[in-house]
């Protein structure tokens, strides 16, 4: 296969997989009062993770799949740390 159908096929599984579910995150589990916030910042979070990953993919190159795999892996993780500290905080603060 050539391999921009691989690389395609990878963004076409890739962008759902890292949209999707930190938007759900927000949207089910913060308060009404941020949640239009919330959603637009996570998916500016998704939409530049999502640019560096496959900036740093293009740097390594194609040779190094392993290597390119596991940024994009990475980079997959990195729009959850702010859901994570708001739904923290929102739990503080229904706590309290």
């Amino acid at each position: 296969m050539d391999d921009t159908v691989i690389w395609i096929i990878i963004i076409g599984f890739y962008a759902p997989l890292h949209y999707l579910p930190p938007l759900l995150m927000v949207l089910f589990k913060t308060t009404d009062e941020n949640r239009s916030n919330m959603l637009w910042t996570t998916a500016m979070d998704c939409t530049i993770s999502m640019a560096l990953a496959f900036g740093l993919v293009a740097l390594v190159g194609l040779e190094n799949m392993l290597l390119a795999m596991s940024i994009l892996l990475l980079a997959i993780f990195l729009p959850y740390l702010r859901v994570i500290k708001v739904m923290i905080s929102n739990r503080r603060g229904v706590a309290d």
